[in-house]
């Protein structure tokens, strides 16, 4: 016959032989665990969300710019280009910046991109065999405010056409 040695301590109840825990008692201990649970996993989800915003939001506004270049490089590609040099005259110049940023070759009021100015946009006309033979735009020290940080896109993005427009030097 076994001799029992009982002795409430703290919900414990101790024995010669094994030591025996209630179940009320593990309940109490873990009360709090799905909280941290919660809080360490909500911190690591929250950061792979605002990842995701961050990266969707500046892919977001390249492609605005992107589509901004390729519609200002067409239009440079198409009018005549009316210097005689591969320096494109003021006119040819705030035109093309103007579809650049306005989508019009009149200034308009509104830019299609925050923050972007005339001075953003780069034209080269590309001279072969004394006539003009390609037109590039560009878009040079352009910064996108993203949430975490910026980035700066300087000579991105970059759109190339063949010159298909008349040649008309004054």
């Amino acid at each position: 016959m076994r001799r029992w040695i009982t002795t409430l301590c703290s919900g414990v109840l101790l024995s010669a032989d094994r030591l025996r825990v209630p179940r009320r008692w593990f309940r109490a201990q873990r009360k709090g665990s799905a909280l941290v649970e919660f809080a360490m996993g909500s911190g690591v989800l929250l950061a792979a969300f605002a990842g995701t915003f961050e990266l969707g939001y500046t892919l977001n506004q390249y492609n605005r710019l992107l589509t901004a270049v390729a519609q200002g490089a067409r239009y440079a590609s198409l009018i005549p280009y009316d210097s005689p040099t591969d320096t494109p005259s003021a006119a040819f110049q705030t035109a093309v910046q103007n579809v650049v940023l306005y989508g019009a070759p009149a200034a308009g009021a509104t830019a299609a991109l925050s923050d972007i100015t005339a001075s953003n946009v780069r034209l080269t006309v590309t001279f072969s065999n004394g006539v003009p033979s390609s037109v590039t735009v560009s878009i040079t020290g352009y910064t996108v405010n993203a949430l975490f940080g910026n980035h700066l896109l300087s000579g991105k993005p970059q759109v190339t056409y063949p010159y298909q427009g008349v040649w008309a030097p004054v």
